[in-house]
């Protein structure tokens, strides 16, 4: 399978960082603590990670996140914390306070790893929440990463470690994102930060529901029934015997590899080729199977593509849109399979957050199906899917290789 084309970003600004990780969330996060792990030996980004900032004060929230970021392979990391709360930092140098660090209960002392990290970070500008930026970088520090500390402050970026004429003392203005490479790439990919998380959410729930984007979706109603020749196709499917599973597969492969040529085609089935689909989503282990056709090895739990198919993968970003087409054409039990699914791709492909909203929507429609239970349980505890491993690409068509910045 050919793989998907990354856009690499070479640059020393943390806009460029900051932006990457807003859109690998998908929203712009508000009292929040944001860590993007960056890798040696080029510093290219890696795993993206976000908690309400209240989390920060929990010592084993933040352990939980320095875990990731180790796991990730970190060398060094970007932390910002997103506040609007505190007095806004004026023109003057605010003071430097130390950096706490806890040795090592084996010698007394920091291992070999912490020193080289501490040296670089002596201590962090007094700014708003520093408190627990301090906190967090302690705990980097501890493990051996390096961080880098920002703040995201009522419309201005500040360091919490430079105070040279790079770094003023009044912060960066933020209308900088909207002028980055990494946000013109993504323009490019046609992928639109929304105004709040809210509006996020409401837009990945409109992808599945009932009519797609604009369409009623709620449960109850009439739309439950989704698109009539497609619940009359099901129903007819029900009172016959249905197709083979390598029928099933091939037809998987022929939609996702045309919606990858041009977008839609799930909508663009027939309803009975539609039906077939929707069913071979409730089909175990026929589910798994087309499941591991776009994300082979996520779990090792999912039953194999039988032999001769097991070279025929296809594109994940074009399977999980035809699971959206899918979901917004079924009636409310298929939707739900449909929904989970979506889910389980997402989350594969490391898109966490989206994968929780649509894991959720599929449980409110089918609160039994136990796929969409695993992902839900797995984002709720940060576990990433065993595909990602170091190195592994994110979701993002992006990434970016960082230098030193501050």
């Amino acid at each position: 399978m050919e793989q998907p084309r990354t856009s690499v970003i070479r640059s020393s600004s943390p806009f460029e960082v900051l932006s990457l990780a807003e859109h690998s969330l998908g929203f712009r996060p508000r009292e929040s603590l944001l860590l993007v792990s960056l890798r040696p030996p080029r510093w290219r980004t890696g795993v993206v990670g976000r908690v309400d900032l209240a989390a920060a004060d929990h010592p084993e929230v933040v352990d939980a996140l320095v875990r990731h970021v180790v796991a990730d392979g970190a060398g060094r990391c970007f932390v910002a914390v997103v506040t609007d709360d505190g007095a806004a930092p004026g023109a003057a140098r605010w003071p430097r306070r130390g950096l706490a660090l806890v040795p090592s209960p084996r010698d007394g002392g920091p291992e070999p790893a912490t020193a080289r990290a501490a040296s670089a970070l002596t201590g962090l500008l007094d700014l708003p929440a520093s408190d627990r930026a301090e906190r967090v970088c302690a705990a980097l520090v501890r493990a051996g990463v390096e961080p880098e500390p920002w703040l995201l402050h009522r419309g201005r970026l500040h360091s919490y470690s430079c105070d040279l004429p790079c770094c003023p003392p009044d912060g960066l203005p933020l209308d900088r994102l909207g002028a980055t490479q990494v946000a013109a790439e993504m323009v490019l990919a046609g992928r639109v930060l929304p105004a709040d998380r809210e509006g996020w959410e409401r837009g990945l729930r409109s992808a599945v529901a009932a009519g797609g984007p604009g369409g009623p979706g709620g449960p109850g109603g009439p739309e439950d029934l989704g698109e009539p020749a497609v619940a009359e196709a099901l129903a007819a499917l029900a009172q016959r015997r249905p197709p083979a599973g390598r029928d099933v597969r091939r037809s998987w492969r022929r939609v996702v590899g045309a919606e990858g040529a041009a977008p839609g085609a799930g909508l663009r089935l027939a309803a009975r080729d539609a039906a077939e689909l929707l069913d071979g989503l409730r089909r175990l282990p026929l589910r798994d199977q087309l499941l591991a056709a776009a994300v082979p090895g996520a779990l090792p739990e999912l039953a194999p593509v039988p032999a001769r198919s097991a070279a025929r993968e296809v594109d994940p970003d074009a399977a999980l849109a035809v699971l959206q087409q899918l979901a917004r054409r079924a009636p409310r039990p298929w939707r739900a399979a449909a929904t989970g699914c979506a889910a389980y791709v997402a989350w594969c492909s490391g898109s966490a957050p989206a994968a929780g909203v649509w894991a959720e929507a599929a449980l409110e429609l089918d609160p039994q199906h136990s796929l969409s239970a695993l992902v839900l349980q797995a984002v709720g505890v940060g576990l990433p899917p065993p595909a990602r491993g170091q190195g592994a690409p994110a979701a993002s068509p992006v990434s970016a290789d960082a230098a030193g910045q501050g």
